[in-house]
């Protein structure tokens, strides 16, 4: 039997309390509720969410409750349902979460689901600007600048909301091989929930550094070899791509997009800067931690 994670436990726990078949909607909403309107918020590594068609969702969830059905945790009711599978035994989540998913259960098991959405949009209208039903706050623009991110120990949900709420509209890959372990990081997938949200997507491969390049990197001077070698080698000779970038970042604001949290162990600085130089906009790094 596969390892279930606690965020998974707790998304199981309120099916659980629910003690019946939950829309997807439903559910979706509940979880959000328990990671923005609850003391635990769910545990460190609950859900993100992102603004989509129906207000706050999140890719991830869908995509685990999907794994969570194939190993029969979950049973699905109907078109849109969900409930809990038959004979699981798995674990709750901790007391406090525990405390928490019962608090939502309780407050809004009996609440019809147009009353249930209408309460999340009036409290959370952020996550309203790419609704279907209704918009109670503008899509964010972002200033223009050259934007850089890295998606480092971020859910593909949370990395896709920064880039969001900060008014990007076009995300630039610059990774030479555009893989991850991680759900959504890679090239095509991450193309196709950006573009879910609004965000345009390409991918300069040749931009990037190649993973061999950064192998055995542990000192400063390391790093600062390696975007020497980068400014030299790849952004003197990639005058078509540069050409290229400077193009799409003056068209509509853009982000450069990397994995490395840190920007200062990134090449997308040092391409950021040359983009900078070129077009005349100043640089900035976007974060999830303010």
């Amino acid at each position: 039997m596969r390892t279930v994670l606690i965020r998974q436990k707790t998304l199981l726990h309120l099916l659980e309390l629910a003690d019946r078949a939950v829309s997807r909607t439903e559910l979706t909403k509940w979880c959000f509720l328990l990671r923005h309107d609850s003391p635990t918020k769910g545990g460190n590594a609950f859900y993100d969410f992102v603004p989509y068609r129906f207000g706050p969702f999140s890719f991830t969830l869908y995509q685990e409750v999907g794994k969570l059905e194939a190993q029969s945790y979950v049973r699905a009711e109907g078109a849109n349902g969900w409930a809990l599978g038959k004979s699981l035994g798995v674990a709750r989540p901790p007391a406090q979460i525990d405390r928490d998913c019962r608090a939502i259960v309780e407050r809004f098991c009996d609440y019809p689901l147009d009353s249930l959405v209408e309460h999340v949009y009036r409290a959370f209208p952020a996550y309203t600007f790419n609704s279907d039903r209704l918009r109670l706050a503008k899509r964010p623009i972002a200033s223009p600048a050259v934007y850089t991110a890295g998606y480092e120990s971020l859910s593909v949900d949370a990395f896709l909301n920064l880039l969001a709420q900060e008014g990007i509209q076009r995300l630039i890959d610059v990774r030479r091989n555009p893989v991850a372990r991680r759900y959504g990081f890679h090239r095509t997938t991450l193309s196709r929930l950006a573009g879910g949200l609004g965000i345009d997507y390409v991918h300069l491969p040749e931009l990037g550094i190649s993973s061999d390049e950064r192998r055995h990197l542990h000192s400063d001077e390391d790093y600062s070899r390696l975007f020497r070698r980068y400014e030299a080698d790849t952004l003197s000779t990639q005058t078509e791509a540069i050409a290229r970038t400077c193009r799409l970042v003056d068209q509509v604001p853009s982000v450069l997009v990397c994995m490395e949290c840190d920007p200062a162990y990134c090449h997308r600085r040092v391409l950021a800067e040359k983009i900078s130089r070129k077009v005349g906009l100043p640089v900035c790094h976007l974060s999830a931690v303010s």
